[in-house]
């Protein structure tokens, strides 16, 4: 199963890095990889493989156990201490050793299958297909349960009081999002700072006495028809695609929320205009995660797309106090690989999901 993307295009095609120093077999596992969809990396030994990592961040690693310069126990042992940010990257051991004793040192040695030669490549495809698709389910339970853990967040503070509402508006003003506390009738009782700017401007969005005007009357029509759903079905979310003059869509996500003190009913709604870069500072990713200042600086550094050396060169610091620090991330996180971790913080940090 792949992730469909936000926008509805076919999702990009996943990467198999194959290490195998026998070329001819090489060349045909690759021919079948690539007739299956997959895009391949190929290497020839474990050395060259682990080099590769450094511009490729495979979906899955499929391993010879036997290479010259460095096997596949040795890059395996290699990937799992250098580059923790792999660590949910399945790893296959492709070999012509069948012995059970060897089967048991490939998965003891931190392996996810082990093949057997000669390939049987329907096998190999199956094989391939089962972990990616595990991987996937993982992933999808981790950004579910985080929209899930969002939405409590918003909730409590809104238990809390407006005090702490407003001190979370605040909070999302430094991450370019518009927050806005309606009414049932759909006037606007609070908007943040950021939401105040994009109603400014009127591009997409404005702020009358009414309530949120959207640009065209359909979609002005779609934000009262959430709100009504919304305040109809406590504690569900609707998410719309706003049009404007020029650029993406602006997001918009309303919530019910009861507020504390009153009897009417409330929503939250989160805008985020998508062409806009949030600033996701090291401030909120402590107070959401209990990192120290190093570890939400590197965190804050990961999201802006900046590479581990990078990092490393920009901080002063040596890579192995950077992977220290990454695994600190992981564990207070609950995340075990780099990508899932970008992801965790990005949409901890931007309350809004663009998936539908």
């Amino acid at each position: 199963m792949m992730l469909d993307q936000p926008d509805g295009s076919a999702p990009p095609k996943r990467t198999i890095l194959c290490i195998e120093d026998e070329a001819a077999l090489r060349a045909d596992i690759t021919e079948e990889l690539v007739s299956a969809g997959y895009r391949v990396v190929e290497a020839n030994n474990g050395r060259e493989a682990f080099d590769s990592l450094e511009a490729e961040r495979p979906d899955l690693i499929l391993c010879d156990i036997t290479m010259p310069e460095m096997g596949g126990y040795e890059l395996l042992a290699k990937v799992r201490a250098e580059r923790p940010d792999l660590a949910e990257v399945p790893f296959i051991f492709l070999t012509a050793l069948a012995d059970r004793s060897e089967v048991l040192s490939g998965k003891n040695a931190g392996a996810d299958d082990y093949l057997v030669k000669p390939v049987d490549f329907d096998d190999l495809l199956a094989t391939i297909g089962s972990r990616l698709r595990l991987v996937d389910r993982v992933r999808q339970s981790l950004l579910t349960n985080l929209q899930f853990e969002q939405q409590r967040v918003i909730e409590q503070a809104v238990r809390d009081g407006e005090v702490t509402l407003a001190a979370l508006a605040a909070a999302l003003d430094r991450l370019a999002i518009g927050i806005f506390l309606l009414e049932e009738t759909g006037e606007v009782r609070m908007a943040n700072e950021a939401g105040r700017k994009m109603a400014e401007r009127a591009d997409g969005v404005s702020l009358t006495p009414s309530g949120l005007l959207a640009r065209s009357t359909s979609s002005s029509q779609s934000i009262r028809t959430a709100l009504a759903d919304v305040l109809r079905d406590v504690g569900s979310t609707r998410t719309l695609a706003l049009e404007r003059e020029e650029g993406h869509p602006l997001v918009f996500q309303v919530s019910s929320l009861n507020l504390p003190g009153s009897n009417s009913r409330h929503a939250i709604a989160l805008l985020v205009d998508p062409d806009t870069q949030a600033d996701i500072s090291a401030e909120v990713l402590i107070s959401l995660f209990g990192c120290t200042s190093t570890e939400a600086k590197l965190a804050a550094a990961l999201v802006a797309g900046k590479r581990l050396d990078e990092i490393g060169e920009e901080f002063g610091v040596k890579q192995t106090t950077l992977t220290f620090h990454l695994q600190n991330l992981f564990q207070k996180t609950h995340t075990h690989r780099q990508a899932d971790l970008i992801a965790l913080l990005i949409r901890a940090t931007l309350p809004l999901s663009l998936q539908s």
